[in-house]
């Protein structure tokens, strides 16, 4: 029975020891927002601005930034990815090649390659606009967890509602989290710079 004792509380130490590392070696974020699930995100195909194929393929050995949009925007848009882009440059320059950041336009009529080529060229090089047939779309939208409506798409110049938030896919294709609202709305984003510095280092 003593024995019986002594190997219940031995192995509960050891259990107690394996959960503190696995803790330690968790990742901390203050501005990230982590899924406790993590989907894949599979089953679209879409464009790329230079006009290369992007499906799920190509989130592999990057974590991608994902922001839903439209170039026609006048204001969220163009703002959000102001941040992103300064955001992005004070990522640590060893770190920044972990990174993919991605624009999804949800507004392909207007939004040609040619012209997500013109538009997100005024960011940064490094960044990838995607589109495609709006089944494509809706089909990585949901899986992502966003949501859009385009309104009054008959008429010539009409506006699209579209979440806000920026979704993170791991390097293997999963939906990982979202960087907080109150993260990209708080002027001062260095612990957002931190915490993905952080997260470049994660193996998955």
């Amino acid at each position: 029975m003593i024995k019986k004792i002594l190997w219940a509380s031995m192995l509960l130490t050891m259990l107690n020891a394996c959960d503190g590392i696995f803790q330690a070696k968790a990742p901390e974020f203050t501005q990230l927002l982590v899924f406790p699930k993590k989907n894949p995100v599979a089953g679209f195909s879409l464009s790329k601005h230079d006009g290369e194929r992007f499906d799920t393929k190509n989130f592999t050995g990057h974590w991608n930034l994902i922001f839903i949009g439209y170039t026609h925007c006048p204001d969220v848009c163009p703002m959000t990815l102001t941040d992103i882009t300064n955001i992005y440059k004070n990522i640590d320059p060893e770190l920044q090649k972990h990174f993919q950041i991605i624009f999804l336009s949800v507004d392909p009529k207007r939004d040609t390659l040619p012209h997500l080529a013109d538009y997100i060229e005024h960011f940064h090089d490094d960044f990838v606009a995607i589109t495609g047939d709006k089944n494509e779309i809706d089909k990585i939208v949901s899986v992502l967890g966003g949501i859009y409506h385009i309104n009054d798409e008959d008429e010539k110049y009409y506006t699209v509602d579209h979440t806000a938030k920026i979704f993170i896919v791991s390097p293997t294709g999963e939906r990982y989290g979202i960087i907080t609202s109150e993260a990209m709305h708080n002027k001062d984003k260095s612990n957002l710079v931190k915490d993905l510095n952080r997260l470049a280092q994660t193996g998955i």
